[in-house]
C-alpha cells in the first residue's frame, strides 16, 4: 500500500478489538449470561488476554524478521537467531494468568471437581482432573431403607474431554458400555429421562462449556483483528502476523478460526479511485524538437484536466531548458 492507502486503511478501523466499544460482542455476552451462562472472567481480563496474545505475536515475529522475508537484510543482526519456533503456544499458555489460561483450555465446569491418580505398571505417574455433578432421581416417596435407591447419584467426567466415567448408577439409563461425553449424555437424558431425572447441573455444565468455546472463539478472532490493525507495523505485515496466528492456533488447539474477516479488510479498495504509476511522456520544445520524460501519474484518471496537463508540460519544458543552458 502507498502511504495514502495505508491512512485510509487505518481510518476504517472501528476498534472492535476494544471490548468496551464492541457492541455486538457485549450484546452476545449479556444475552448468554441472561440465558444462564456463568462467565467466570471479567471483560477487563478478556481485554488483557487479547493484548497479551497480540504482544506475544509481535515479539515472536518482529519487523526485521518479516522484512527479511520481504528481501531486506539487516547486516548488524546477522548473528540473531529466530525465536519463533521456541515461542510456541504452550509457552504462551504457561505465561497467561489463571483465568485466561482456563478460557484457552475451555475445560468442562461443574460445582465439584477433584483429581484422581493415574497409574502405569502399578506406579503413579500423574493425576487427572475430574468434575462431578449431582443427578437427582424424581421419586415421590422418601427412601425408607438402605436397600432403596438413593435419591441422587454423582456423575463424574474428565475435565478436558467431558468423557463420562463408568459407574453402576448409570447402567440402568445407558444400554451401551461405550464411553460417552457429557454432551451426548445430556441428549440421552433429554430424550428419555426427563420424567425420571433432574439433571439441572448437567445442563448448566454443558451450556457453560458451549458458551466458553464461543467466547474463546470470539476473543481469538478479535486478536487477529488487532494484529491486522496494529500501528506498530504496516498493514501487509499486520495481515501476515494475523494469518500466522490463526494457522498456528487452529493447528495446535484444533480450533476453527477464520481468516475471512481479515481477508475482506485487507482486500478492500483503498485507492480512492487512484492508481499511480510511472508514465513516459513526450513534448515538443520551441525548436520543434521532441523530448521524452518519466513522470508519476494517476493512470486511473483517463481525462486529466487541461490545466493540470499544461502545468506538467510547462514544468518539464522549464527543466529541459534549464539543463540545456
Amino acid at each position: 500500500m502507498t502511504i495514502a492507502q495505508a491512512e485510509r486503511f487505518y481510518e476504517q478501523d472501528t476498534k472492535d478489538y476494544e471490548i468496551e466499544k464492541n457492541k455486538d460482542f457485549l450484546i452476545w455476552l449479556k444475552t448468554s449470561i441472561k440465558d444462564g451462562y456463568y462467565c467466570f472472567i471479567k471483560t477487563e481480563e478478556l481485554q488483557e488476554l487479547i493484548d497479551n496474545i497480540v504482544n506475544w505475536y509481535e515479539i515472536k515475529y518482529p519487523e526485521r524478521e518479516l522484512e527479511y522475508f520481504e528481501g531486506t537484510k539487516h547486516m548488524d543482526f546477522q548473528d540473531i537467531k529466530r525465536i519463533s519456533d521456541v515461542m510456541d503456544i504452550r509457552q504462551l499458555l504457561f505465561r497467561l494468568p489463571h483465568k485466561q489460561l482456563c478460557l484457552m483450555k475451555c475445560g468442562y465446569r461443574a460445582k465439584g471437581w477433584g483429581q484422581r491418580p493415574i497409574y502405569e505398571n502399578g506406579k503413579e505417574i500423574g493425576c487427572k482432573t475430574q468434575i462431578f455433578m449431582r443427578i437427582d432421581r424424581k421419586t415421590e416417596e422418601e427412601c425408607d431403607s438402605l436397600w432403596d435407591k438413593n435419591p441422587y447419584f454423582l456423575l463424574h467426567a474428565d475435565y478436558m474431554t467431558g468423557e463420562v466415567s463408568n459407574c453402576y448408577e448409570l447402567e440402568e439409563y445407558l444400554n451401551s458400555e461405550e464411553r460417552i461425553g457429557l454432551d451426548e449424555l445430556l441428549s440421552i437424558f433429554n430424550e428419555k429421562y426427563t420424567d425420571e431425572l433432574d439433571f439441572t447441573e448437567l445442563k448448566k455444565s454443558v451450556y457453560n462449556h458451549n458458551c466458553d468455546i464461543e467466547l474463546r472463539h470470539r476473543i481469538l478472532q478479535l486478536v487477529a483483528l488487532k494484529l491486522l490493525y496494529s500501528r506498530n507495523t504496516i498493514p501487509e505485515r499486520g495481515y501476515e502476523r494475523a494469518k500466522r496466528f490463526i494457522n498456528e492456533f487452529n493447528k495446535k488447539l484444533g480450533l476453527t478460526l477464520s481468516t475471512e474477516e481479515i481477508d475482506e479488510v485487507i482486500n478492500r479498495d483503498y485507492t480512492n479511485g487512484e492508481r499511480w504509476e510511472m508514465v513516459l511522456r513526450t513534448y515538443v520544445d520551441e525548436y520543434d524538437e521532441e523530448h521524452s520524460y518519466w513522470t508519476v501519474e494517476n493512470v486511473a484518471k483517463k481525462d486529466q484536466p487541461k490545466e493540470e496537463s499544461k502545468g506538467i508540460k510547462r514544468l518539464a519544458k522549464r527543466m529541459f531548458n534549464k539543463n540545456r543552458y
